[in-house]
């Protein structure tokens, strides 16, 4: 898959889909909603931000709320703790019966981060997902859907059922950060955009690689058809001087479905029309922001005004 800068992919949404806004921005004035995102230093909660203050020009007040990810979301859209979500498309389709989307909004990009000095344990090749045996591995936070892939991905790798596991734990991404630096883990998935600031930090003064995670990806997709991707991190990403391949997963962008018609009309509005603002500063890779992949949400129906605000801009 080719890496492109996600600004420049995300340029070409308006083209194809650019009525008036102004009625459904009016409508829509007023409205005060909670979108549950992800952990500090992620994606998810940039993504939040930059949303939220383009829904403020659009009188549609957005509270964020930090998390630890995909599963959390689904838990708190599901109590009514929240009226949005972000979700990856695996854990949406595990855990999103009756919910509704209101887009794909973009890809994550699940990344194996190892030191590339081997650390304290001078492990001297972490090149592939089979030298994860019998390592020391965070597979995320608990309730992050980077749990839920890493569990997948090792599974896909026989690498659980294999006669060495690896010794899995559960950490946010800054205890994941601190750990790996100190030498407590040899290996850390993070399911993100790319380059992740926190991590690019500690790629700054400890040398970094990922782990190439495309051998798993053919008996995930098989087991999970649309739902993983293959993807490639390119060169220069935390200062790792050549490109790996892994996995790209979807991410949905999921509503309560009593979520008001004129408010998720507006949303829609916002992910076509400033798609270039809700993207971080200095983010690569591969967008997926344009007409045809926001409607596609796999087996998660469209909010019915999301669906019709698409069609009316489809023309």
């Amino acid at each position: 898959m080719t890496a492109v800068s996600r600004r420049a992919a995300l340029l070409g949404v308006a083209a194809g889909l650019a009525l008036p806004l102004t009625a459904c921005a009016n409508e829509a004035s007023g409205a005060r909603i909670r979108m549950a995102c992800g952990e500090p230093g992620g994606l998810y909660l940039q993504f939040g931000e930059l949303l939220r203050d383009v829904l403020e020009r659009r009188g549609i007040a957005l509270d964020v709320l930090a998390s630890n990810g995909s599963a959390e979301n689904l838990a708190l859209l599901r109590r009514g703790d929240a009226d949005l979500a972000l979700a990856l498309a695996d854990s949406a389709e595990q855990q999103g019966a009756g919910l509704a989307a209101i887009g794909q909004v973009y890809q994550n990009y699940l990344q194996c981060v190892v030191r590339a000095d081997g650390g304290a344990r001078r492990i001297a090749d972490l090149a592939d997902l089979a030298d994860l045996a019998g390592r020391r591995v965070s597979i995320g936070a608990p309730g992050s859907g980077s749990s839920l892939t890493t569990r997948r991905v090792l599974r896909a790798a026989g690498l659980l059922d294999g006669p060495e596991p690896p010794e899995l734990g559960q950490h946010p991404l800054e205890d994941a950060l601190r750990a790996l630096e100190a030498g407590r883990i040899d290996a850390f998935f993070w399911s993100g955009g790319i380059p992740t600031p926190k991590i690019a930090e500690l790629g700054a003064r400890t040398p970094l690689a990922l782990v190439a995670l495309d051998p798993a990806l053919a008996r995930l997709s098989s087991a999970d058809p649309g739902q993983y991707l293959p993807a490639r991190v390119p060169a220069g990403v935390y200062g790792i001087p050549d490109p790996t391949s892994t996995i790209g997963i979807p991410n949905l962008l999921l509503a309560r479905p009593e979520l008001a018609d004129a408010t998720a009309q507006g949303i829609v509005d916002a992910l076509i029309d400033d798609a270039p603002s809700l993207v971080p500063a200095g983010s690569v890779g591969v967008q997926f922001l344009t007409g045809a992949s926001l409607i596609d949400t796999g087996t998660l129906p469209l909010h019915p005004a999301a669906k019709r605000r698409y069609r009316e801009r489809a023309g």
